[in-house]
C-alpha cells in the first residue's frame, strides 16, 4: 500500500522552514493537483507563498546581525593587538622601534583608545577615521611596517568596510520590510500541510492509489532527507557540537 511518510518540520530553523515548505508546494505543483482532486489543499499551501517570502527576509537580517557580531569581534580584536603592541614595543629599548611605537601609539590615543567598545555607527566612522589619518602619514605607516602590524592594520581596514556595507545592507532591508510573526505563520503553514496529507489519502482511497505514487514517492523523498538530516543535527548537538554555528541545510 502506498503510504506518506508524513513530517512536519518540528527541527527547521526559521532560515530553512520556507525552502523547505516552497520546495514542498513545487512537487505537488508539478504532479498536476487538479488532475488529482488536490487543488483546494495545494492552494491553501501555496496561499503561504507570501508568508514564507517574508519569513526569509527577516531570516537573512538575522544572519547578517550573526555576521555583524562576528565581523566586529573581529575588528575589535585587531585594534586591540595594535594599541597593545605599540604600548608594549613603546617601552622597548631599542630605541628606533620605541620611536615606531610611539608613533602608532600617538594617533591610536589621538582617535580614541576605547575605539572597540563603542557602539556599530560610531566605531566604523572612529576607525574609517583613524585608517585615514594613518594613511596620511608615511612615518606612521613605516612604523607599522617596522612593528610588523601592518597586516593587521589592512585586516581592520577591509574589515571595518566589509562590516559596513552588511550594517547598511541590512538598514535598507529592515526599512523596508514588515517584521513578522515566525511562530505563527508555522503554526497555520503546519496545519495547510497537515490537511495537505489528508487531502492526499483520501484521495488515494476514493479515486484508487496508483496515480498517487508518482507525487507520494517524490514527498516521501523530500522528507525522508529532512527526517535523516534533522535527526543527525539533533545526534551533534547530543554530543554537545555547535550546531547553531552550521549553514542551513538545504537538498540538492
Amino acid at each position: 500500500m502506498t503510504t506518506i511518510t508524513k513530517f512536519r518540520y518540528p527541527g527547521l530553523w526559521s532560515s530553512e522552514y520556507p525552502l523547505v515548505v516552497n520546495r514542498l508546494i513545487d512537487i505537488i505543483g508539478k504532479h498536476d493537483p487538479e488532475a488529482l482532486h488536490l487543488q483546494r489543499s495545494y492552494q491553501q499551501l501555496a496561499d503561504f507563498r507570501p508568508q514564507l517570502a517574508k519569513i526569509e527576509v527577516q531570516e537573512r537580517g538575522n544572519q547578517e546581525s550573526a555576521i555583524l557580531s562576528e565581523l566586529d569581534q573581529r575588528r575589535d580584536t585587531l585594534f586591540n593587538v595594535i594599541y597593545g603592541v605599540s604600548k608594549t614595543l613603546k617601552r622597548t629599548p631599542v630605541a628606533e622601534i620605541g620611536e615606531h611605537a610611539a608613533r602608532v601609539q600617538a594617533i591610536l590615543k589621538k582617535h580614541g583608545s576605547n575605539i572597540a567598545p563603542a557602539n556599530y555607527t560610531a566605531e566604523t566612522k572612529r576607525l574609517y577615521d583613524l585608517v585615514a589619518d594613518c594613511r596620511r602619514q608615511p612615518d606612521v605607516m613605516t612604523a607599522l611596517n617596522e612593528m610588523k602590524l601592518m597586516t593587521l592594520f589592512e585586516q581592520m581596514a577591509e574589515i571595518n568596510i566589509e562590516f559596513d556595507r552588511v550594517f547598511m545592507e541590512r538598514k535598507k532591508r529592515q526599512a523596508e520590510t514588515e517584521r513578522v510573526d515566525v511562530k505563527a505563520i508555522r503554526a497555520e503553514c503546519d496545519k495547510a500541510i497537515a490537511n495537505m496529507w489528508a487531502a492526499i489519502e483520501f484521495c488515494m482511497n476514493e479515486y484508487g492509489e496508483e496515480k498517487y505514487k508518482p507525487l507520494v514517492n517524490a514527498l516521501n523523498v523530500l522528507n525522508a532527507y529532512y527526517k535523516q538530516q534533522l535527526a543527525a543535527r539533533a545526534a551533534r548537538r547530543k554530543a554537545k557540537q555547535n550546531v547553531e554555528a552550521e549553514k542551513p541545510i538545504t537538498m540538492e
